[in-house]
């Protein structure tokens, strides 16, 4: 009886793991604090990031990363707005963000935010980022300068000064996972 109570209370832990990160990146999103994400919270982030890399948004890259983080939006509205308002409280942000749809490897969309992101990071666009081409996204990455420094060199994996694609996706994951 002793050990089912264990595992019972491991299955809860990690249940309650899966859906802490979907809580603090609702909260990140939650710009005005209202306890809604709408599509405005939602696309403020890449926005944000556009303006600071001063690439406009009707270039390629900036097209091609505000489209990516629409069809992502359009498609966690079909899984998680239960009342069809239009925005997500929490709860139906992290029920979006922790269903099987959005996992699936057919989901709408799956990995353009972060190859899009990558694109337009690549400054050089020499198929690879560098530290300064990576810490331009450390604000978009939720991390401080410092972070992101030491982030990098954690990432790099070979040793070589340069995220690869693969690379790059190890960092975007921890945004949704930290």
């Amino acid at each position: 009886m002793h050990g089912t109570l264990a595992r019972s209370r491991s299955m809860t832990d990690i249940i309650k793991n899966a859906q802490l990160a979907p809580v603090q990146e609702f909260r990140r999103m939650d710009a005005d604090g209202d306890g809604a994400v709408d599509r405005t919270d939602f696309l403020r982030a890449p926005h944000r990031l556009l303006a600071e890399l001063g690439i406009p948004e009707d270039s390629p890259k900036g097209r091609a990363l505000l489209d990516a983080n629409e069809t992502q939006w359009t498609f966690l509205l079909s899984l998680g707005d239960a009342d069809g308002d239009g925005i997500l409280t929490a709860d139906e942000y992290v029920a979006a963000r922790t269903s099987p749809g959005f996992r699936s490897p057919d989901r709408p969309g799956k990995g353009d935010v972060c190859r899009t992101l990558f694109d337009l990071l690549d400054s050089d666009d020499d198929g690879s980022l560098d530290e300064g081409e990576f810490l331009r996204a450390a604000d978009y990455l939720c991390m401080s300068a410092a972070e992101a420094r030491s982030y990098f060199e954690e990432l790099d994996a070979d040793g070589n000064g340069r995220l690869s694609p693969r690379e790059f996706l190890k960092a975007v994951k921890r945004f949704y996972t930290s």
